[in-house]
């Protein structure tokens, strides 16, 4: 009897999310948000993400990992690592989510869309693409100005919550 109490007690906590149940959301409180709260509750598979973007174009998507990399310019873009070493970039299209610099290392949520990044063709595209960050050009005396990397698909960076 006593065991089927228990047995209940804890299923009863673990759908109530107290025991750490839930497929989503790391744990704790974050440290820092930015940018519009986050409202997706299930994190997609950074995985299978990386594997079928086309699927997930124009979707709406939380991921939950790891920062793995992070613009030294402004923040504006992550890259996001789940456990198996899968990564996807995220990255504030607009400048309107910007994380710490320092965040390497630490658990990272971000809703956003999946999103197709037209290619940079021209040399001068680049050079005009550079001008549009705000950190572009607040660069020291004889240092490269900051690119922020371009690949075909990211998620365009809604809200962010750094643990």
């Amino acid at each position: 009897m006593l065991w089927r109490t228990l047995f209940v007690f804890a299923l009863i906590l673990c759908l109530a999310g107290g025991l750490g149940c839930s497929k989503s959301r790391t744990e704790g409180t974050p440290a820092l948000t930015v940018g519009s709260p986050i409202t997706l509750e299930e994190a997609v598979s950074i995985s299978d993400l990386a594997a079928r973007t086309e699927a997930y174009v124009d979707q709406a998507v939380l991921l939950e990992g790891t920062v793995v990399g992070i613009c030294q310019g402004s923040g504006c873009w992550a890259e996001v690592a789940d456990e198996d070493g899968a990564t996807f970039l995220a990255r504030s299209l607009d400048h309107s989510v910007l994380l710490p610099t320092d965040c390497m290392g630490r658990r990272v949520a971000i809703q956003g869309t999946v999103t197709v990044l037209e290619p940079v063709e021209a040399p001068e595209e680049t050079a005009a693409h550079e001008h549009e960050h705000e950190h572009a050009g607040e660069h020291a005396e004889g240092e490269e100005a900051h690119v922020c990397p371009r690949p075909q698909y990211v998620v365009s960076t809604a809200g962010a919550a750094l643990y």
